[in-house]
């Protein structure tokens, strides 16, 4: 995925893009090569879009491989120019309809899922079907077990997450000095989202597998990668593409390697219950996904598992690390959320209420997330009817629609000084009723992050706890700085929608001086 970033003005104020080169003019070439093939569907549905402006140059299909190399720039152009408006971008064989506005937005997330269908966005542009299997693409069943089993039990594995991600940064510290030690941001991150979240996944031991983990970090590269690489190509060439640029049956069958003797000792586990023997069944996901999902095979359980590591990689450590890396820019910062972790902590444990308290840390994480999304555009659908927003402007069937988030969170009208990092921004904005519409997980038009409507991310409550308690501990454990000259935003990398933290940045960290 690397291929097509480069140098880039356009990302969101306060972000830069690093640029890496391997493989670019190879795959511009490829770009170019498909330019006639790109032409047509564009020119098609263009005619279909009259109505709807376009951002950025009048010609598509050059403006199309332009988009591979980050989409942010045009769409803050496009959002500028036609704000609370439609405005229309190309991606290489399709259109993309972009809306912001409260109206607009409250249109297309009351859309029916027959008529705009959140599920096919996604798996389109993650290519779901073919970097997870069909039927995790055909039925996210996995979606209801987030909603009834694990967010009605984050209050029981609160203290379990703590547990793990406590004894992750111990292991990842436990040899360091008192001096200042420099450390790759991701690389850290990614590995202690991994464990605590393989912790409510799949359990202990496997969670602590280092094997498994490791698996786990190169599939979530290995799809983004993959899904890139398929995006290059018309959508009736696909199927025939994936066999090439995926290696979805060798990661199911290495996962299995791992995963099946845990699955087939919970199969055990259920035959000895039913033989009336008291056995204790273990509380996680993957026992979740055996007692209510509809697939009993190891291969079929084994790709919703993998599904879960790729959206808890992806997403949740991303966007944390960003947080940190806030962090480090802004030291002045790590007293007071300290003075907070320490006092709810010293009242009431590493618990969910604990975790709740934390509305500093809340704050602090959303401030972060409204400067430093993971894509350009959330609220992704897929037209699968003709749509008519009520001003009488038709979307056709095979297009796009999504929402530009971090335009949307750059906008002066709904932030004061939007540019600006302002870390309790939320807290004020709570009031002394610590109003909970301004935590970090709720829903609406003008903070965008886990989308909004009936289609949000449905991990959003999992993915906070995760990211606030690993934050905590960092800042009740370790002090935080940059190396000299470091920029004060996070380096960025795009491809297409998607926007990534430079991997190579590094920070400098040391144990929490108590002087």
């Amino acid at each position: 995925m690397c291929t097509f970033f480069r140098n880039q003005n356009t990302a969101a104020p306060g972000h830069k893009t690093v640029y890496s080169p391997s493989n670019t003019p190879f795959c511009l070439l490829v770009s170019a090569g498909l330019a006639g093939i790109i032409a047509v569907p564009l020119f098609l549905q263009s005619r279909k879009l009259s109505a709807i402006p376009t951002a950025g140059s009048t010609n598509a299909w050059g403006s199309a491989i332009k988009n591979l190399k980050g989409t942010s720039g045009i769409i803050q152009e496009g959002y500028n120019k036609y704000k609370n408006a439609p405005f229309k971008i190309p991606t290489l064989y399709n259109w993309i309809v972009i809306v912001g506005g409260t109206k607009l937005l409250d249109e297309v997330r009351t859309a029916p899922d027959d008529q705009l269908s959140a599920v096919e966005g996604t798996n389109d542009f993650f290519k779901i079907a073919f970097t997870m299997g069909q039927q995790v693409a055909n039925d996210p069943y996995h979606f209801s077990i987030i909603k009834t089993q694990l967010n009605r039990k984050l209050a029981t594995l609160c203290p379990i997450i703590e547990d793990e991600i406590s004894v992750t940064l111990s292991e990842m510290f436990s040899s360091q000095g008192d001096g200042w030690k420099p450390v790759v941001a991701l690389t850290t991150i990614r590995k202690v989202v991994a464990r605590a979240s393989n912790r409510i996944f799949v359990g202990l031991p496997l969670c602590r597998n280092p094997d498994w983990l490791e698996f786990g970090l190169q599939y979530a590269v290995d799809s983004m990668v993959s899904a890139a690489k398929i995006d290059l190509f018309p959508r009736f060439m696909w199927p025939l593409i994936a066999n090439f640029f995926t290696s979805t049956g060798n990661h199911v069958g290495r996962a299995i390697e791992l995963l099946g003797p845990t699955i087939r000792e919970r199969q055990n586990i259920a035959d000895r219950v039913r033989s009336g023997e008291v056995v204790d069944i273990p509380d996680d996901f993957l026992q979740w996904l055996m007692d209510n999902g509809t697939e009993s095979a190891e291969g079929e359980i084994t790709q919703r598992i993998l599904s879960m590591v790729f959206a808890s990689v992806h997403a949740t450590a991303s966007t944390l690390m960003r947080a940190v890396y806030d962090l480090a820019a802004h030291p002045e910062y790590l007293e007071p959320l300290r003075e907070e972790v320490d006092a709810v902590v010293r009242q009431d444990g590493w618990t969910k209420a604990a975790i709740d308290k934390m509305y500093k840390i809340d704050s602090f994480l959303k401030e972060s997330h409204r400067l430093g999304g993971a894509s350009s555009l959330v609220m992704i659908h897929k037209v699968l009817k003709d749509f008519a927003f009520t001003d009488g402007r038709v979307i056709p069937r095979g297009c796009y629609i999504g929402a530009p988030s971090c335009a949307i969170h750059h906008d002066e009208e709904l932030y004061e000084k939007p540019d600006n990092f302002d870390p309790f921004r939320f807290v004020r904005l709570r009031g002394d009723g610590y109003d909970m519409k301004q935590q970090m997980v709720s829903l609406s038009s003008d903070f965008l992050t886990f989308g909004h409507g009936k289609h949000a991310c449905p991990g959003r409550f999992a993915a906070a706890v995760i990211q606030k308690t690993i934050l905590a501990r960092i800042v009740s454990s370790y002090d935080l700085k940059l190396e000299d000259g470091a920029p004060v935003s996070c380096k960025t990398v795009e491809f297409g929608i998607f926007i990534n933290p430079d991997p190579t940045t590094t920070i400098l960290l040391r144990k929490r001086s108590f002087v």
